[in-house]
């Protein structure tokens, strides 16, 4: 298992139009894609303008793939121009671990 951590930052004043967005189109056409097991999707607390996706992937060749899916295409286009900034990390999940509650 792959977890994506993304985070997001908007233009100001677009904080809003951003969220609507990602919650109506952008999260939903992600969950699509093959190879997503689970997409949760936040905005910042101390900086509104940060938004971060949390994307677990069966696999970082399934992420890749992703990318020349069409639900893919529809996530990145529910963005439009309103991402000004961003950075992205991936990590391979320890299977020992995963479902261990805290």
């Amino acid at each position: 298992m792959l977890l994506e951590i993304a985070e997001i930052e908007v233009a100001p004043g677009s904080e809003d139009k951003f969220a609507q967005a990602m919650r109506e189109t952008g999260v939903p056409q992600l969950a699509l894609c093959e190879g997503v097991v689970s997409v949760r999707f936040g905005r910042g607390v101390e900086n509104p303008r940060k938004f971060t996706f949390n994307v677990v992937w069966t696999s970082m060749e399934a992420h890749v793939a992703a990318r020349d899916l069409e639900s893919f295409g529809r996530f990145r286009a529910a963005m439009g121009d309103l991402a000004v900034g961003g950075a992205m990390s991936h990590y391979v999940m320890d299977e020992a671990v995963q479902g261990a509650s805290a």
